[in-house]
């Protein structure tokens, strides 16, 4: 952690370097979670992936957003408390202008330098304490929502020995290159 005077500073390159973290190794966890029934061989396409594809960013069945709910809690349970933290950074960044648009209408009277403090804090308590921050709940929507578009962009039309190859390609596309 880097302190000033008792205060956690997260500078522009540290927050980049943990969502960069989060991309290239949480994220595609997940992915390979959602894609694979094996995580170790890739091979196998799994119900999940293709029942997203195939519904796109259209309604979902009640049974088809319980699995993907199902799936997202079992992956964030399991991971360590770091990547949970990452986790958390990655939202921020996703939903920075819902927040900072949230925070101006809460308030407008600051000058700039203590908005910038104390919007800073606002996203630290977010940070510090993600489950009454809603953070968490933040984070689960963020996910939701990515892995639906993934999914959706993914041709599986057509199931066949390339299909496992496609999907790691856009999974690397998704995390190395985003």
């Amino acid at each position: 952690m880097i302190t000033a005077d008792d205060k956690l500073l997260i500078t522009k390159e540290i927050n980049t370097i943990v969502v960069d973290y989060t991309k290239k190794v949480v994220i595609r966890k997940l992915l390979v979670l959602l894609s694979f029934e094996s995580t170790s061989d890739c091979e196998v396409v799994t119900d999940l992936i293709r029942s997203l594809n195939f519904y796109g960013m259209n309604a979902k069945p009640t049974e088809l957003e319980f699995q993907l709910s199902e799936l997202l809690e079992k992956f964030i349970e399991n991971l360590k408390k770091e990547e949970q933290t990452a986790l958390h950074f990655w939202t921020l960044n996703q939903k920075y202008l819902y927040y900072l648009e949230e925070f101006e209408c809460d308030d407008d009277r600051y000058f700039e330098n203590e908005f910038d403090k104390r919007f800073g804090r606002e996203l630290a308590h977010k940070i510090y304490d993600p489950n009454n921050s809603n953070l968490r709940q933040d984070t689960f929507q963020e996910l939701n929502n990515f892995l639906s578009i993934f999914a959706s962009e993914l041709d599986l039309s057509i199931i066949d020995e390339f299909t496992a190859e496609q999907i790691l390609e856009e999974i690397d596309r998704y995390c190395l290159h985003a």
